[in-house]
Parts: structure tokens; C-alpha cells; sequence
């Protein structure tokens, strides 16, 4: 009798994910001068974008008009935003990956004792976890020390704030799962990485980080509610902001896992569907 073929158990799939996290985490902590110049250019981000949405505030808005934010909680939301920036799918397409899917070096992830999925998986999530760490801290104490109107204020509750954090990482979850698919596009896309960007842009745009969703037009906030981009920092972010009661946590949290199943499956089974066609050329 042949041996049996050895089971993965999540345990066991468990363990390399989290040594790539952390080999990813302490590489991306290494460059500190590349870190500072990221911080400062958030920095001047957020201001310029929250100069434009005080303007938007002032100028823009028909008198009487609500969008359920005020220009208070617009400013809270754009330096939350520039804080959670690197959660975003559009701020961490991973450069090795890409050069390995064009160059072929793919077969070599093959080799792996790792589900080739729950590899890139794991990467994404470790590629976006370290740069968080650097901004989280300096750009929220940045926010808290900037005058009226300008200023970052606490949280609307302390619960916001938790269930935020807990949203933000189901963000996380679903920023990784929609990288898992766009992965898996560029592996059948061979004239360049231009539909790969406008996918990341789309899903950026979705999530909330140009413009908060609920300043969009009223006929559509049902269907900006309820598309997968808006959990990864829209939906928690309005936790923190008061705008979503915590409450509505639970609601939110299982539109987020349901999404986050239905990308995994999606981007799991149509990478192994692509395996089974790949031809890997050259020597």
C-alpha cells in the first residue's frame, strides 16, 4: 500500500502565513527614510484633500441639503483615510509577485509546501500590515495637534472605536481577498498591468478613499452600502465616526465576512482552474 497523502490542517497552513508576515513586516520596517518621506507626503494629502472638502462644505452644498456627515466628521473621515491608507487593495500590488507571473518564475512558488493561494494571500496581508504600523501612530498624533477645523476629534464612543478597529481588520481580510483575484487576472493578462490598475483604482474608488460614500448621490448609497469595497475602510470608519451606531457592527461585520468568503472561494478556485492550463516556457 502507497503512504497516504498528508493532510494540510489549518495549523499547519497557519505557521508559514505567519512567518511571511513577519519576514514581510520587518523588511518593510528596515527603510525608515522611505517611511518618513510616505508619512509626510499622508500628511499633505490629508490637508490638501480636507481644504477641499471644508471648501466643498462652504460652497458646494445646497442650503438646507444633509448628507449625514458634517464637515467635522468629512475632515475626521479624509485623516482616518490617509491613516488607513496602506490597508488599501491600490497601495500594495506586490512587485515580486508580478515580476515572477511575467517572468515565470511562478513554477518556483509551485514548489512550495504551500498552497500557492494562501502564499499571495499571506503576503498581501504582510505587505500592507507593516506600513500601517508606521503611519498609524505619527499621522494620528499629527491629526490630534492640527488647529480648528483641521483637527482629528476622539472617537464618537468607546465602542466605536473598538468596533471599528474590529471592521478594520475584516477590511484587511477583504483588501487580501480582492488582491487574490487581481492576482490571479494578471496571470492571464500578458500586454501589460494596465487592467490590473484600473481595477485597483475602481475598488479604491469603491472603498471610500477619494470621497466618502455617503457624499455621494442619495439613489445610489443602498447599492454603495452594499458592494464588497465598501468594508474595507468606509463601513469601519464610519463606526468611529458616529455616522454607524456600534450597534450595527454585527451587520456590518457579517457583510464583510460574507464578501470575504465569496472573493476567497472566487479567487481560490479560479486560480486552480488556471494551474491546471498554465504553461510555464523557458529554461
Amino acid at each position: 500500500m502507497g503512504k497516504p497523502v498528508r493532510q494540510d490542517t489549518p495549523m499547519r497552513m497557519l505557521r508559514p502565513c505567519l512567518s511571511i508576515l513577519r519576514m514581510q513586516v520587518l523588511a518593510k520596517l528596515q527603510y525608515r527614510a522611505s517611511a518618513w518621506a510616505q508619512l509626510s507626503t499622508a500628511v499633505l494629502g490629508a490637508i490638501v484633500q480636507i481644504v477641499i472638502i471644508l471648501a466643498f462644505y462652504k460652497f458646494g452644498l445646497r442650503s438646507g441639503a444633509t448628507s449625514g456627515l458634517s464637515a467635522a466628521q468629512a475632515v475626521g473621515y479624509t485623516w482616518l483615510v490617509h491613516i488607513t491608507l496602506p490597508l488599501l487593495p491600490g497601495m500594495g500590488l506586490d512587485a515580486e509577485v508580478r515580476e515572477k507571473i511575467r517572468s515565470g518564475d511562478i513554477g518556483v512558488e509551485l514548489c512550495r509546501p504551500l498552497d500557492l493561494y494562501t502564499h499571495w494571500f499571506a503576503r498581501a496581508a504582510a505587505l500592507r500590515v507593516g506600513p500601517f504600523l508606521l503611519h498609524v501612530i505619527p499621522i494620528t498624533l499629527v491629526a490630534f495637534l492640527m488647529p480648528e477645523p483641521f483637527r482629528l476629534h476622539p472617537p464618537a464612543s468607546l465602542a466605536g472605536l473598538l468596533t471599528s478597529m474590529l471592521a478594520l481588520a475584516l477590511g484587511l481580510l477583504l483588501t487580501c481577498a480582492t488582491m487574490g483575484l487581481t492576482y490571479v487576472v494578471l496571470m492571464h493578462v500578458n500586454w501589460g498591468d494596465g487592467p490590473i490598475y484600473v481595477m485597483v483604482g475602481i475598488t479604491d474608488l469603491l472603498s471610500g478613499a477619494n470621497l466618502p460614500l455617503q457624499l455621494w448621490p442619495a439613489f445610489m448609497q443602498r447599492f454603495l452600502y452594499l458592494q464588497p469595497f465598501a468594508g474595507v475602510i468606509d463601513l469601519p470608519l464610519r463606526l468611529y465616526l458616529g455616522t454607524l451606531a456600534p450597534v450595527a457592527f454585527l451587520q456590518v461585520a457579517l457583510l464583510q465576512l460574507a464578501w470575504i468568503a465569496a472573493l476567497v472561494l472566487a479567487g481560490w478556485l479560479w486560480m486552480r482552474r488556471t494551474l491546471t492550463h498554465l504553461v510555464i516556457q523557458g529554461g
